[in-house]
């Protein structure tokens, strides 16, 4: 019996510790669009442009190896008003419904409130994870071109096993059967924290999740895994070369306790502020590519592969991520628009 809990204890650790992560022991997901969105692991990093913004990920990991990380990420943000004669602090975008319309501008030297949320569903091999978070930010100008700001999101978790999925050496292990069968769920209450600094062409960004760092508990069986904090850190900045064209190098470090520390080197090439190519190299061993543009009606939508050059690269074909973006801004004021034309 002893040997049965241990060996459920051990398969407990493994896959949390892979749970919707790198093969090196992250927990948190890691999304490719990260650096184009670093709101997705940063609640301080909403409300950069005057738009409302939301984003649907969906990522595909370890392609070909049967019970590989599978998530969905969907997140939301903007800027609120505060007292009732406060403007609005959103602005009108592509209020002509072009396609390939250009990217929305970060906007500096006021102060703004931003409310923020995200939902993620996690899953790899029995075990799966649903979160929902809710965030709150505030940037302050720290003069007429720079802003900074600092954020925090509050949220709740569950992590569950999904019996049909469980294989058992031993048909019946009592042991699995008495611990696990039954009562296979854990709710778990946690937050996460981050600040941003930015100016229109430059972005720096320092966040933290899992901050309460919750045991991984099944009931009466316990594990000697835990959620431990994850630490992330994303530096951008874009370079004009014309008119049309412009480079964004980007940096993306992660670091956990008892992980090897990554970082992510690469640049995104951006065609009239509306189409992009990006490339990543990941020191855990990783390339990543993503092609994305903007459509039309205020959407987005890009393409990632990730193609692993670790011991994994022989058994996989790489890793899948899509997403689908929504910019919504102010509705058009024609009748100002009229009384200004007749002046």
């Amino acid at each position: 019996m002893k040997k049965a809990l241990q060996n459920i204890s051990y398969l407990l650790a493994a896959t949390i510790i892979c749970l919707s992560a790198e093969t090196f022991a992250q927990q948190e997901g890691h999304y490719l669009n990260m650096a184009s969105n670093p709101f997705m692991l940063n609640p301080a990093a909403g409300g950069l442009s005057d738009v409302a913004h939301l984003e649907l990920s969906s990522r595909n990991q370890w392609t070909g190896y049967n019970g590989g990380p599978r998530s969905v990420l969907f997140v939301g943000h903007s800027q609120f008003k505060v007292g009732e004669k406060s403007k609005n602090p959103l602005k009108e975008f592509n209020t002509d419904n072009a396609m390939l319309f250009q990217s929305p501008e970060r906007s500096t030297g006021k102060m703004k409130h931003i409310l923020g949320g995200k939902a993620v569903y996690d899953a790899i091999g029995p075990f799966v994870k649903t979160s929902i978070y809710g965030s709150y930010a505030f940037h302050l100008p720290f003069t007429k071109k720079v802003n900074f700001g600092a954020g925090i999101g509050l949220g709740w978790s569950n992590l569950g096993i999904l019996q049909d999925r469980v294989v058992l050496y031993e048909a019946d292990d009592a042991a699995y059967n008495q611990f696990l069968g039954n009562t296979s769920n854990q709710n778990i209450l946690d937050a996460n924290a981050g600040i941003v600094f930015y100016s229109e062409n430059l972005f720096v960004g320092l966040s933290t999740t899992q901050l309460l760092k919750n045991s991984v508990e099944f009931d009466d069986v316990v594990t000697s895994s835990n959620f431990n904090r994850h630490y992330f850190f994303v530096t951008k900045y874009n370079f004009a070369l014309s008119e049309q064209f412009s480079i964004e190098p980007t940096v993306v470090a992660k670091y956990v306790k008892n992980s090897p520390f990554s970082v992510d080197f690469g640049a995104r090439f951006i065609y009239n502020k509306a189409s992009w190519f990006a490339f990543q190299y990941r020191t855990s061993n990783a390339l990543t590519f993503q092609f994305g543009t903007n459509i039309v009606k205020n959407i987005y939508a890009s393409y990632g592969f990730e193609l692993g050059t670790g011991s994994l690269r022989t058994v996989t074909s790489g890793t899948h991520e899509l997403q689908l973006g929504f910019y919504i801004g102010k509705n058009r004021n024609t009748s100002k628009e009229i009384k200004d034309s007749a002046k």
